[in-house]
């Protein structure tokens, strides 16, 4: 294993949010305490798991998933050992699962309230993380209450801080920025840290930094995870190609990270964490291939270490940051020139405007050479490190960075923002919730200012209930003589044998908003209604055992035939995971209370149930994925209550009825456009038994 000279540019350079865990008391959990009954069985093999998890926990972060493994089996044989619930949390609150920590640290806590010292400091940060901002600052507070007058100066500063970035979290979850924030796939993010994503200015190879393993590289660094390296994938269509490691000039028995690229594609900067204590070097491309890299020629280069930084568009300037003699925190960003002799003039530091007393990374500078994009612990974080943007005023000075907002933001690190030039899209690497594993890379869509949402109708065999305003688009027909000698004719079936069915058929006039016709298939499915005109229609097909059933009929343009329209109508049974998705549920904007428009459907749902007495229903909310994760689940899961509140008032017994929410992890569109999203955000409803 490398000593700790060995720099990594992200777990010991940046002091990451979750760096408190490498303090955490590391108490071994004693056989008697694990041990239920001396007679109890199974304890020896839960044993083995519990040693081989706890010498995994001791090796550092890197080993944590692994030791979250043993230590979930052991705790099936003993699941109300504190300590180990206590190091389960832990190791949930330093993944991506960090949604799962609350429960573990939670019950750890109400088993020993002095199960370790900072129990209540690590289940502050599991609210904090969770967006659970009050119960976040009130374990704060409890942690710093334990403390004496004799050491409670550093510990108050600390306690101040990470109180402070809840208050701010709370500000910026209730003003979140419309953007959509795609994961980049399997295709380019593993089970391993994968971030500061650099795209070519071909826009058809990124070249990005993994801690993934290699065959050149099994060896573990001192956090026991493995060495960084340089992967570059190349674009096929709409997807990206599975990454390979970089050219051996490149490469390294070190730890390496890309930087940058030059806007004319012929050097990419690179971050050696071996040269100095961490150095920025820069590589030449020469017939098809890139150079040794080496030290930037003027005044970067130093004793002290460089991690990131970035070039402006002609090449002249150079934003990075280092710890060097001067800093304000320990990582600042300063800025260098080129000069007339193409070397780096002495660099200046950005001043106490940008650099805070705590740590700032990730430097950007915008092709458009006024907006600076970096990442910092200071300002108004909600948590770890924020992307923040600061713009250049006319006297050729940064303006107060400004927070770029939640979602982008989390309560964990967000770093590595690069935004295109056209400030539509943007690549950054974070810790978020349903990712691969630690830091994904991800893409960012920024949406604007929201506009009205303008709704259509669409074929299909779902619930509807909206009455457009005609007279807006056209000039009101006059009255026309009925002609009562045209027919809707056809076959009513089920869906997968064919076999007929005996079923109810309504045709409804839009315009009107009741029903002006019904009829009755009989025992071969045949039904025959006679309709006003040959128009639009919207038509409604209910039989017992089959799922209710909705649709348009544009019969404008259909062929008559002997006064007769064509339509047949297919069935779906009411089986177990059948669904219907119920698009025409409303509810008020941001929230779970139902509007009136959204009864005519939900009265479709209730006369399902009182048709099928035996039915129990799961009802699902479902969202875009505009906002983060969390703060979806919730609205999603809220929304399908109001529905299963509703149809208890009405009468339907509880027992029938099971809401769940789903964020925005079962899309039926496409959420890139926005006509996908408002697809994407509806409430269905899946038969659970019959």
């Amino acid at each position: 294993m490398k000593t700790k000279k060995t720099i990594i540019l992200i777990f010991l350079t940046l002091v990451i949010s979750v760096s408190y865990l490498s303090a955490q008391e590391n108490s071994k959990i004693s056989k008697s305490d694990f041990r239920i009954d001396i007679k109890e069985t199974g304890f020896d093999e839960a044993w083995d798991d519990l040693k081989t998890a706890e010498d995994l926990y001791s090796n550092g972060l890197g080993s944590f998933p692994d030791a979250l493994n043993f230590y979930l089996r052991a705790a099936k044989y003993n699941p109300d050992c504190a300590l180990l619930n206590y190091k389960i949390g832990v190791c949930y609150l330093a993944s991506d699962k960090y949604n799962n920590a609350v429960d573990y640290l939670k019950k750890a806590y109400n088993k020993d309230e002095h199960v370790t010292g900072d129990i209540r400091l690590i289940m502050g940060k599991a609210y904090h993380v969770n967006l659970d901002f009050d119960n976040a600052i009130d374990n704060y507070k409890a942690y710093y209450a334990q403390f004496n007058e004799s050491n409670i100066d550093e510990i108050a500063v600390n306690v101040d801080k990470l109180i402070k970035e809840c208050k701010y979290g709370k500000e910026l979850i209730n003003n979140p920025v419309r953007v959509i924030i795609n994961n980049l796939g399997e295709r380019v993010n593993s089970k391993f840290d994968d971030y500061n994503s650099v795209l070519h200015p071909n826009q058809n190879q990124l070249y990005f930094t993994s801690r993934r393993e290699t065959e050149k590289k099994t060896n573990r660094d001192v956090d026991y995870k493995y060495f960084e390296n340089i992967f570059v994938s190349e674009q096929a269509g709409e997807l990206w190609r599975l990454p390979v490691l970089v050219d051996n000039k490149l490469d390294s028995k070190n730890n390496e990270s890309v930087l940058a690229i030059a806007y004319n594609g012929s050097q990419i900067y690179v971050y050696n964490g071996e040269e100095n204590g961490g150095e920025i070097l820069v590589s030449e491309l020469k017939n098809g291939g890139w150079k040794s890299p080496e030290k930037l020629p003027g005044k970067i280069s130093s004793k002290y270490k460089e991690t990131t930084m970035s070039v402006s568009k002609d090449g002249k300037e150079i934003y990075f940051v280092s710890d060097r003699e001067g800093s304000i925190g320990e990582l600042d960003i300063y800025h260098s020139f080129l000069d007339e002799k193409n070397r780096w003039t002495e660099p200046v530091n950005l001043g106490n405007t940008i650099n805070t007393p705590f740590n700032e990374e990730g430097v950007f500078i915008h092709p458009g050479g006024t907006k600076l994009y970096f990442s910092s612990e200071g300002h108004n974080s909600m948590g770890g490190y924020d992307v923040f943007v600061s713009e250049k005023n006319s006297d050729g000075n940064w303006d107060a960075p400004v927070n770029i907002g939640y979602p982008i933001n989390t309560p964990y690190d967000d770093v590595f923002f690069k935004m295109d030039e056209n400030e539509k899209q943007a690549l950054y690497s974070s810790v978020r919730e349903n990712g691969f594993g630690g830091f994904d890379i991800y893409k960012v869509i920024f949406l604007g200012e929201e506009k009205e949402l303008k709704m259509s109708f669409k074929e299909e065999k779902l619930a509807w209930n909206f009455k457009p305003d005609y007279n807006l688009f056209y000039i009101k027909p006059t009255e026309q003589k009925i002609d009562t000698t045209l027919f809707l004719v056809g076959i009513v079936s089920d869906s997968k044998t064919s076999n007929p069915v005996i079923a109810k058929i309504e045709i409804i006039d839009m315009e009107q908003s009741k029903v002006i016709a019904t009829g009755l298939s009989d025992s071969l499915g045949n039904y025959k209604i006679r309709i006003p005109k040959q128009k639009d229609y919207g038509v409604e097909v209910t039989a017992k055992d089959y799922l209710f059933y909705v649709k348009m009929l544009y019969l404008k343009e259909k062929q008559v035939v002997d006064s007769k329209i064509q339509s047949n109508f297919q069935l779906d049974k009411v089986e177990v995971g059948s669904k219907v998705i119920l698009n025409n549920i409303f509810f008020e904007t941001n929230k779970a209370t139902l509007k009136s428009e959204s009864y005519a459907e939900l009265e479709r749902v209730l006369q399902l149930l009182i048709q099928n007495p035996t039915v129990r229903l799961e009802i699902s909310g479902h969202t875009d994925n505009i906002g983060g994760f969390r703060a979806n689940q919730q609205l999603s899961e809220s929304r399908a209550k109001s529905v299963v509140e509703y149809l208890i008032g009405r009468g339907i017994e509880k027992s029938r009825l099971e809401y769940k929410g789903y964020s925005f992890n079962q899309p039926v569109a496409d959420n890139n456009t926005e006509a996908g999203r408002a697809q994407n955000r509806r409430v269905e409803f899946k038969v659970l038994s019959k």
